[in-house]
């Protein structure tokens, strides 16, 4: 599954009765009611609450102590207070969507700038924009300028292109930067070949041919 997708799965709001059951026995039990009322805060606010469970669950499962779970948790809250604040200001109506603000907090942990996300929001103003977002975070996380991945991915979208062939058109200029261009050139290059950018590889036939079901392991 592509990450866009998951991040919205991720911004599915949690029922409020669902929380202490999934979170007892899995982190600390001193952080479960403390986890869980930053959740309640969560929805009260009308932000993505998984993403709060999802982040004490992989402290729980790394065995982190309970001050440093709540600690992330509420650094995650923070972080979707503010995209859900960058959403507003760029133009959004509430209520946003969840999906909408996980992926924007996702970005911007990723280092892409609010204004870039501004920019996306004012020109691609019917949500959702997660591919979008995503394609452009990806492109940001391999040095490439924000706005001018924000250009790019906003022609795409403009060319009929959608979802996953978002992530095919960053993709293509991650790879014209591996045949040698600079990135300003790999961004002109794939701006060009709109809307007919290669997607992914097919397996080889071969490759396919020699599949196989690994070895089922011996019981310890």
């Amino acid at each position: 599954m592509r990450l866009w997708a998951v991040l919205a799965l991720l911004g599915m709001p949690l029922t409020a009765q669902s929380v202490q059951s999934r979170l007892e026995g899995r982190i600390p039990s001193d952080a479960v009611p403390v986890v869980d009322s930053l959740v309640q805060i969560a929805l009260h606010e009308g932000l993505p609450s998984e993403p709060l469970v999802q982040k004490a669950l992989e402290g729980g499962a790394k065995q982190v102590p309970s001050p440093r779970i709540v600690a992330a948790v509420q650094a995650s809250l923070g972080q979707l207070r503010d995209a859900h604040e960058l959403l507003v200001r760029a133009g959004d109506q509430p209520p946003i969507r969840a999906g909408e603000v996980t992926t924007v907090a996702w970005a911007l942990r990723r280092k892409v700038p609010p204004s870039t996300v501004e920019h996306v929001v004012a020109e691609l103003p019917h949500p959702p924009r997660a591919a979008a977002i995503h394609a452009i975070a990806d492109l940001v996380a391999h040095g490439f300028d924000p706005d001018s991945s924000a250009g790019l991915i906003v022609a795409a979208v403009h060319d009929g292109l959608q979802r996953d062939r978002l992530l095919d058109v960053s993709t293509a200029a991650l790879h014209e930067v591996q045949r040698g261009r600079t990135r300003d050139e790999a961004i002109a290059v794939v701006r060009q070949q709109l809307p007919n950018v290669p997607g992914p590889p097919k397996p080889q036939r071969g490759t396919i041919t020699r599949a196989h079901r690994p070895d089922t392991p011996s019981p310890p």
